[in-house]
């Protein structure tokens, strides 16, 4: 549904199309009655931003059982799109290069390698010129020589000491109840308070968006768009908890083995 008057024109007449008040269309979108008006009056500043507009004009359109996206659409004409953030990469990055950057430790050792064998060299030929004596003394002091530069450490006859390995911290899951909601396909608008009736998460996610959510003993999951969120509580997945568009609140709390236990839910 497109008309020249503008979005929230658009979205006055499909209201009134449908006899639903202001007030109906928050309660069903759990979108606020004041921003309701101020959208049909083609203001948006209230939304929070061009993502959150989207988010919102995708809900009431689909409450109302229109199309959304040629809305969107005329949204992203009037007020332009989200800008994508631009990627800059190091100047020596190299995909085939692990750490993005050069590879230069080999030949920058080359020098003192080279230094180190001269002077193995020269210590062996003033042993075979200064020592006198057959071959077996030459050896002898070519050997001393040799271990001298070479290996120093080894002389004692001691190994080098090896650095001890450290375990690796692990940490304990946080106590309580714990719940990641992922939303995919279609935006979802989400309310999410603990047993003591505080407000944990309150706002409209997009698909991709993922929050965690914990609580002490219990919590109350308020869905806008139930089809499009799937909800994790202590590591078990419940998956989806109704259908696109449906409103579903899901209460969830903590059970005596530590388990997460579905307490019901109750689409309205």
């Amino acid at each position: 549904m497109r008309s020249d008057a503008g979005v929230g024109a658009a979205l006055a007449a499909a209201r009134g199309a449908r006899g639903m008040s202001v007030a109906e269309v928050s309660e069903r979108t759990r979108i606020r009655v004041t921003l309701i008006k101020k959208m049909e009056n083609e203001d948006f500043a209230g939304c929070g931003g061009v993502v959150y507009a989207r988010g919102h004009i995708r809900s009431i359109a689909r409450m109302l059982e229109i199309d959304p996206e040629p809305l969107i659409a005329d949204y992203d004409r009037v007020h332009g799109r989200v800008p994508e953030a631009p990627v800059h990469l190091p100047r020596e990055f190299d995909p085939l290069i692990a750490g993005g950057g050069p590879r230069r430790q080999g030949f920058a050792r080359m020098p003192a390698v080279a230094i180190s064998l001269a002077s193995v060299c020269v210590l062996v030929g003033l042993a075979v010129v200064l020592t006198p004596g057959g071959s077996g003394g030459t050896a002898g002091v070519a050997q001393g020589a040799t271990a001298a530069v070479v290996a120093p450490s080894l002389q004692g006859g001691a190994a080098p000491a090896q650095p001890a390995t450290t375990p690796r911290p692990t940490t304990p899951p946080p106590a309580g109840v714990n719940v990641l909601v992922a939303v995919r396909g279609d935006p979802s608008w989400l309310e999410v308070r603990d047993e003591s009736a505080r407000v944990l998460l309150q706002q409209i996610l997009q698909p991709g968006d993922s929050r965690t959510v914990t609580a002490d003993r219990s919590m109350e999951i308020k869905m806008g768009n139930a089809g499009a969120v799937d909800v994790s509580c202590n590591g078990r997945n419940l998956g989806p908890s109704g259908n696109p568009g449906q409103v579903v609140t899901v209460r969830v709390g903590l059970g005596t083995s530590g388990d997460c236990i579905v307490g019901g839910a109750a689409p309205r």
